[in-house]
């Protein structure tokens, strides 16, 4: 320890001899040499550490989605079908959408059941009238040409307009009763008034009016109610 001590004083004892100029060479040269070495064994090796966990992580990301895109692959190979149960699934979507609006379409109606009720509290309020005829029609499906004419009722007609179409639709059935009614020309036009004007609705599609004895008409009224059930119409 006494010998290192002696050689670290012969050192200094040698740079102080030295000219002034020469100690300020060789202590530029000593701090560049120093800051050379910590660069190499110190600063530098941190680098290298950190690149080398940046290229890792890299390298780990890029695997990573490599596996992704993989198994996005395997799944479209073992479930080839997954565009059609999407596009299966939206059809049912709108089909339900379109139950849903023909529902609330049927619950304005009055039901196929309650037909023959319905017109017969009509005609209690309408005493001038006379019931000569009542007749069920069979049921037939919406929109068929032959026998859908026009002539609904305004207020029918504007709410139905969703629900029948030029050519017949599938599962919305019609249900008829014809009337034929005897009473004066304005006693008849106080029952079809009524008949507009109920919050429950029927539709007509043939009005006849015949003249027989004044002040007494005929009327030939076919009404009809919609329905998603061809049974429901009891008599």
């Amino acid at each position: 320890m006494n010998a290192l001590r002696m050689r670290w004083q012969g050192w200094c004892a040698q740079f102080l001899a030295r000219p002034r100029r020469e100690r300020a060479i060789l202590a530029i040269a000593l701090l560049f040499g120093g800051g050379f070495l910590l660069f190499n064994f110190g600063i530098d090796a941190a680098w290298q550490k950190i690149r080398a966990a940046q290229a890792e992580t890299t390298a780990a990301r890029t695997e990573l989605l490599q596996q992704k895109a993989q198994l996005i692959a395997v799944q479209a190979v073992a479930d080839p079908d997954t565009a059609n149960r999407r596009r299966l699934a939206q059809l049912k979507d709108a089909m339900n959408a379109i139950n849903t609006r023909l529902t609330r379409f049927e619950q304005g109606m009055v039901s196929p059941s309650r037909m023959r009720s319905f017109l017969e509290d009509l005609l209690a309020r309408n005493r001038g009238i006379e019931l000569l005829e009542l007749k069920t029609l069979p049921p037939e499906p919406v929109g068929n040409p032959t026998k859908n004419a026009p002539g609904a009722s305004h207020q029918a007609a504007a709410s139905s307009a969703e629900a029948t179409t030029t050519s017949p639709a599938d599962g919305i059935w019609q249900h008829g009763i014809e009337l034929r009614l005897a009473g004066s020309y304005l006693d008849l036009l106080n029952y079809l008034t009524s008949l507009e004007t109920m919050p429950q609705r029927l539709m007509w599609n043939r009005l006849e009016l015949i003249s027989t004895r004044y002040p007494r008409n005929e009327m030939v009224l076919r009404v009809y109610t919609l329905s998603l059930d061809k049974d429901w119409l009891v008599m």
